[in-house]
Formats: C-alpha cells, structure tokens, sequence
C-alpha cells in the first residue's frame, strides 16, 4: 500500500490533490509522489491534507506549487479549503479504512469516516 492517494483535480482552483494514508512525515515519500506522472510532467498547484500527521487542525491541509516533478515544500502554505475536499478524503479515507487502525485519529473521527460525515 502507498503512503499516499494523488489525484488530478478538474477545477480551476487546485491541480491536484494529495492525502497522506500515514502518519509519517511527507518528507519521508516525497520523492515516490515527486515521480508520479501528475508530478513530473506537469505545474500547478497540489493541495495536501495531512489529517493522519497533524489531526484535524489548522495544519491539516496545505498547498504547495509543483514543476516538473519537483513538490516546493519551502512554498507550503496553511489553507481551509471548500467542503468539497473534506469530502473527497472522507471518501478516501473509508475506502482505506485499515490505514486509520494505528492513527492520532480519535474514536469518534474514526466513526465518522465511516458514516461518511465531513470535518
């Protein structure tokens, strides 16, 4: 299993979106996502939600630009993005529910992933 779900975004807001299925760091597979195909030959903009590393607070979820295969971490910046994209990892997140077994998540978030209820 990857440490990670990317997906080319359609809209003009965002060009792609990352959630890190692991508690480490993104550091730690940044090159594995700096090789996919949506990286590497492409630039935009990558939202990130980082809900398994930093839990659900003003951290969660960051942007950052790509070019080339290359992710500028050093360019991150702290959003609160649309419903939308809490739902798409809520999606996510139940379709790869076993990764949330050893999660900061509490009992409750957990449930609502489950239930499919956004937060």
């Amino acid at each position: 299993m990857k440490e990670y779900a990317i997906y080319q975004l359609e809209n003009k807001e965002y060009d792609g979106f990352l959630l890190c299925l692991t508690y480490e760091s993104i550091l730690n597979y940044l090159k594995s996502i700096e090789n996919e195909v949506m990286i590497s030959e492409s630039t935009g903009i990558l939202l990130v939600d980082q809900l398994l590393i930093t839990g659900n607070g003003r951290n969660r979820f960051i942007v950052c630009p790509f070019d080339h295969g290359t992710i500028n971490i050093d360019a991150a910046e702290s959003v609160s993005p649309k419903e939308c994209y809490r739902k798409l990892s809520i999606q996510l997140l139940r379709q790869n529910y076993a990764c949330l077994e050893n999660s900061i998540l509490t009992d409750q978030q957990r449930s609502k992933i489950q239930e499919e209820v956004v937060f």
